[in-house]
């Protein structure tokens, strides 16, 4: 009987022992798009004389499992619950860092010595630097509105991605909200592989030891997702049915009354985008089943692009940015739903070209970017 590609789930959960299966439940189900196999078999061809024009034929060697499918952007519905997808940043090279009440739980007063683009935080805020890079800030009193924080100093200086158009000082109050935070790290404790079950339709196909990409793409007016690409040892192909499970009803804010901002300045795109460029590496092992190693990550080049019309030198000048290899904050954020709101941050954008774009008839401009810096390339907060 024929197999039916909608009836399809994916399970995932992050490992205790790279390898060891974490057998994943319906409790672990991931609302996914497009899941799809496709085992990588080294084949190993032969020039053999035997006597013949024919060759003995090719020899299957060892096999790489790689897992594909999307999720879409959104929150979990719930202040400081990550979403279901949260465990395939996991998997991507990320930390997921919760912090579960408001900092301070009471808006509290700033100190003195801000500008309209920094804040320097209160009593209450923690004097390690970046410890909430990456996260929002609200403020009120003297000057209304929200930011995100692009760096954080053990000085308790916030640098803001928005000018808030006003000097934030002692008459303003702050808090950073309950949230959810995925940055980049390299510490190999913290990056988990992950065991994938991959349903389709009466059929499973089972994968320890994944690691992978994740690529995010976010359209003006429309939705943002998020197509992940792992790698991993191919465990077995089984007749299991597919498990019963009940995704709720959060749906994806879309991208409009939001931000898009580019070194502060609101910018007109149509798509943004932001790929990990993870380096995975199975290393050839005959003590491994399959003659490889599990999933290492080796090395990540985050970068992506933007697509603005254009503006005057004066408002915003991206090619001498390009030039001069200035890096700027980029900014975006969608929804005003709390749990379920969304903030991505690159605070040290590096554009590696300007090309032109034609949008409907309007001018606008192909900026590719690095997202640079050590473990800080990009942020992507749930709030």
């Amino acid at each position: 009987m024929a197999r039916r590609a909608k009836n399809a789930v994916v399970l995932a959960k992050a490992e205790t022992t790279v390898g060891t299966d974490a057998a994943p439940t319906a409790a672990d189900a991931i609302l996914v798009e497009n899941p799809a196999v496709d085992p990588q078999v080294d084949v190993i061809t032969t020039n053999e004389a035997n006597g013949s024009l024919d060759s003995e034929g090719p020899i299957n060697g060892g096999i790489r499992g790689r897992i594909t499918f999307s999720v879409l952007l959104k929150g979990s519905g719930t202040a400081a619950t990550a979403p279901n997808f949260g465990e395939l940043l996991k998997g991507c090279g990320f930390e997921e860092v919760i912090t579960a009440e408001a900092v301070p739980a009471v808006a509290e007063a700033l100190e003195a010595g801000a500008s309209q683009t920094a804040a320097t935080l209160g009593a209450s805020a923690a004097a390690t630097a970046q410890a909430y890079r990456g996260m929002p800030i609200n403020f009120t009193g003297g000057v209304e509105g929200s930011s995100f924080i692009s760096d954080y100093s053990a000085g308790k200086v916030a640098t803001l991605a928005d000018d808030m158009g006003d000097v934030l000082d002692a008459g303003t109050d702050y808090q950073i909200p309950a949230n959810v935070l995925y940055k980049p790290t390299s510490d190999r404790s913290i990056i988990k592989t992950l065991t994938l079950y991959v349903h389709l339709d009466g059929i499973r196909y089972r994968f320890v030891g994944c690691l992978g990409n994740v690529n995010l793409t976010v359209d003006a007016a429309g939705i943002g997702r998020l197509a992940f690409d792992f790698m991993g040892h191919f465990v077995d192909k089984t007749d299991v049915a597919v498990p019963s499970v009940d995704f709720g009803q959060i749906r994806p804010p879309l991208w409009r009354k939001g931000k898009m901002l580019m070194h502060r300045v609101a910018s007109a795109v149509q798509q943004l985008t932001l790929g990990t460029n993870n380096q995975i590496v199975m290393p050839g092992d005959p003590n491994a089943e399959q003659g490889f190693g599990f999933p290492l990550l080796v090395s990540r080049g985050m970068a992506g692009s933007v697509d603005p019309l254009e503006e005057l030198v004066a408002t915003r000048d991206i090619m001498t940015d390009f030039k001069d290899g200035n890096r700027r904050i980029l900014h975006a954020r969608a929804g005003s739903v709390v749990g379920n709101r969304w903030g991505l941050t690159i605070p040290a954008a590096h554009y590696t070209g300007q090309g032109p774009a034609d949008r409907d008839g309007l001018v606008g401009v192909n900026v590719p970017f690095a997202a640079t810096g050590k473990d800080s390339g990009a942020f992507l907060c749930f709030f």
